[in-house]
């Protein structure tokens, strides 16, 4: 079995599951002990906990286009599946940022798909104008942020090598 499948099955599948496992939870027990619109404080001053109902995406953007952004979700899950195929490194960082992304899109995809919305709770009490958000949310920024650092990182190295080879060539 070579790395890049070990790294697959030791890190990213069991990384996805908690993580899938930790947004879908955290929504049933938010959506099924506070009304919706109801609000209470989690860490006073910092983040409160609020039932929302999400027609749209980030920011309300999108509101109402339940179709499109279910087929714009399953078109990223596909992008991620070819990435994860074509991609074929060792890196853990790789493997990192493919179980947190993939964990946040299906958590928000399985919502729309079984609810027509998304189901968010997270509000920073300091920072009245930011959406409400879910653990999904989370998991889809780290793992952008992850897979940013990847390829920063590939492509510092893939320069660096390039630049041995030229010095190589010349001697």
């Amino acid at each position: 079995m070579n790395k890049h499948f070990k790294l697959l099955l030791c890190v990213t599948l069991p990384m996805f599951v908690v993580l899938l496992t930790s947004d879908l939870v955290s929504k049933f027990l938010i959506d099924s002990s506070l009304g919706l619109g109801k609000s209470t404080s989690f860490l006073p001053g910092f983040i409160n906990i609020v039932n929302v109902h999400n027609n749209g995406a980030a920011w309300g953007m999108f509101s109402g286009a339940q179709t499109f952004l279910i087929v714009l979700s399953f078109v990223f899950i596909g992008a991620l599946i070819w990435l994860m195929i074509a991609e074929k490194t060792k890196n853990p960082l790789f493997h990192i940022a493919l179980g947190f992304v993939f964990a946040g899109s299906l958590g928000n995809l399985i919502d729309r798909l079984a609810f027509g919305y998304v189901r968010d709770f997270l509000h920073f009490e300091f920072w009245p104008t930011f959406p409400v958000f879910n653990i999904a949310d989370i998991c889809l920024t780290l793992g952008v942020i992850l897979f940013i650092a990847y390829f920063i990182v590939a492509i510092i190295k893939n320069k660096r090598k390039k630049k041995e080879e030229q010095f190589a060539k010349k001697d």
